[in-house]
């Protein structure tokens, strides 16, 4: 277990101090994340997109985000069937980047959602706790369970 902590305290050190000199982190998830596949999220900019979701989902918390990386998660089936029973998919996400959150003006750095319940219209990413809005391109990649709450 040390060794993960260790990796990802590492991991979050190296975020940091890209996120300190303004520099994309592209090349760093894809390094840490491995082979992984462009997916797309809304070409919208910020203002709009935030106008939309306030207009779609008046009542929601959401963070408008960007840097990001839809996990397909390689669960065993006992844990997909949990799932399922509280209506929620073996996804989540990481975000690396927060454009804007609706409920704090903290400025976090990265984190791990909740598994997904549903994704609509390419950019609304659902979960039990809160709404996510993905802009650009991110990142699409299967990872065991396992490995994801280990790292992240």
């Amino acid at each position: 277990m040390l060794p993960a902590r260790t990796d990802n305290h590492r991991l979050q050190n190296r975020f940091r101090h890209h996120l300190w000199k303004g520099i994309s982190m592209d090349f760093d998830v894809q390094d840490m994340i491995g082979a992984s596949a462009v997916m797309s999220g809304s070409n919208l900019g910020l203002e709009e997109a935030i106008r939309v979701t306030r207009e779609r989902f008046p009542d929601s918390s959401f963070c408008v985000v960007k840097e990001w990386v839809w996990l397909d998660l390689d669960a065993p089936a006992l844990v997909v069937d949990e799932l399922a029973l509280e209506h929620k998919q073996p996804v989540m996400l990481l975000v690396f980047d927060v454009l804007f959150d609706s409920s704090t003006t903290s400025n976090t750095h990265w984190f791990r959602s909740t598994p997904l319940i549903e994704f609509s219209d390419g950019m609304f990413f659902q979960t039990a706790n809160k709404l996510y809005v993905l802009l650009g391109h991110g990142r699409r990649k299967s990872m065991a369970l396992s490995a994801v709450v280990r790292l992240f």
